[in-house]
């Protein structure tokens, strides 16, 4: 037994070692764009933030002036900007890695560790999550999206838990810490922490329907007040009216239903029938209905946050990885419930199988764009260098795409050509690297 349990461990470590080394490299690669460089300077002053201090005061013109009220995640943005980009790509990877092992934690499978489904579930995520660099590797991206993410499931797993019978917050001290967690993950994302929020407290009714009590749970209804408490902060902020649509009537809510759910479908048609595929066959097999019900909360999570981008003023594609993260961790939570099952855990390994070797061209095809991106902008940033030493302020320089989603680049604005009456974000840019003006410049294309 000892040596199953040491060699597990082994086989653990080294998937950890060879993902943590891979999100690494990934986001070493990932250069810094758009947000990213007006995030460094002080949106009240314009001066370059160097210190905490001068955070909260950058903060505080983002909360009243600008186009919402998340607070904490900008935060966070602007302390990791102070500092050399190296430490935030090696804790990127290190939470990557940690979201990824929680995924398979919170789902809760009994059984051993399985290095397929271990690998598999990145692999879900590379396949068919939209703007995948911007939510993964992008710096303010990742920060504001895939951190979400992990909050989320942090905050999940005090409410799947107590569905499973368990009592996490059994002290004083660990509900007050964890009104404050909440608190401030309320405040992190208008939808992600809605749509999670609501489905905990949804979670906790189950719970006291199933125990027909109240009063044993009441403690965990504070959490949830607490949670709702930093979402009124960031709906309520001054400038909160930009989230919002114009002249959001009836039949512009139906319009706008129909091309985000129209979008959604387009974007997570395999994933929605592998869903439902697993779904179905864990009903006929009568495995547990409280397991089941955890899928099924995670794809009401992920409509609900769907839903509320109708009344959204724009709709990046990044905003729905916010729907599509939660269906592909109910995938995993099916997948879960099925390897419990001796006869169905074959199934399991072959759609982990399936996923593994289906995504060997797209991760090959990512890993070259991602490094090909860096190429180009190590490049760009010694022409730059170039032209400081020889005293030229004002350059144009060659555009950076991306051919792919896995690059920072896709769905980016790169930056505007000479004569653009756009300033952002060429003058962040220009101001990053001390020069007078920065533009780009196409590529000559002439008529054969």
């Amino acid at each position: 037994m000892k040596k199953h349990f040491k060699y597990v461990t082994k086989i653990q470590l080294i998937s950890f070692s060879i993902l943590f080394l891979t999100a690494f490299l990934f986001n070493y690669w990932t250069p810094y764009a758009a947000d990213d460089y007006s995030y460094m300077y002080n949106l009240g002053n314009g001066e370059r933030i160097t210190s905490v201090f001068q955070i909260f005061p950058s903060l505080a013109t983002h909360y009243m002036q600008y186009g919402n009220g998340r607070v904490v995640s900008h935060f966070f943005v602007m302390l990791f900007l102070m500092a050399p980009k190296i430490i935030f790509d090696v804790l990127n990877a290190f939470l990557f890695v940690f979201f990824i092992a929680f995924v398979l934690r919170i789902t809760a499978s009994k059984k051993s560790f399985s290095i397929l489904l271990f690998f598999a579930v990145p692999t879900l995520f590379w396949l068919y999550m939209p703007a995948y660099g911007q939510v993964f590797l992008w710096l303010t991206g990742c920060i504001n999206y895939m951190w979400s993410y992990l909050f989320a499931l942090l905050f999940l797993n005090i409410y799947i838990s107590l569905l499973r019978g368990k009592f996490l917050l059994d002290k004083k001290w660990k509900l007050i810490l964890f009104c404050l967690f909440t608190f401030l993950f309320g405040n992190y994302s208008e939808n992600v922490s809605f749509s999670v929020i609501f489905t905990g407290f949804l979670l906790m009714c189950v719970t006291m329907y199933q125990h027909k009590t109240i009063r044993k749970y009441l403690s965990y209804v504070f959490p949830i007040i607490c949670g709702a408490a930093g979402y009124l902060v960031l709906l309520l902020s001054p400038s909160g009216s930009a989230k919002f649509s114009d002249n959001l009537t009836l039949s512009v809510l139906a319009k706008n239903g129909i091309d985000l759910f129209t979008t959604y479908y387009n974007m997570c048609k395999y994933p929605l029938i592998l869903f439902f595929i697993l779904l179905c066959i864990a009903v006929y097999h009568k495995m547990d209905k409280n397991e089941i019900l955890i899928a099924i909360a995670y794809l009401f999570i992920s409509f609900v946050a769907a839903a509320m981008l109708i009344i959204a003023s724009y709709l990046p594609e990044r905003s729905i990885a916010n729907s599509i993260v939660f269906l592909l961790i109910g995938i995993v939570q099916l997948l879960q419930i099925l390897r419990r099952n001796s006869h169905l855990e074959c199934l399991t390994l072959c759609v982990c199988v399936y996923l593994l070797i289906s995504s060997v061209m797209a991760y090959w095809d990512g890993s070259y764009d991602i490094y090909r991106v860096h190429r180009e902008q190590t490049a760009r940033n010694e022409r730059i260098e170039n032209s400081i030493v020889s005293g030229e302020l004002t350059i144009g320089v060659p555009i950076i795409t991306s051919t792919t989603k896995y690059s920072c680049k896709y769905g980016l604005l790169d930056l505007n050509p000479q004569d653009s009456n756009e300033p952002f974000p060429n003058v962040y840019v220009a101001k990053y690297y001390g020069l007078n003006k920065i533009y780009v410049t196409y590529p000559e294309t002439s008529d054969k």
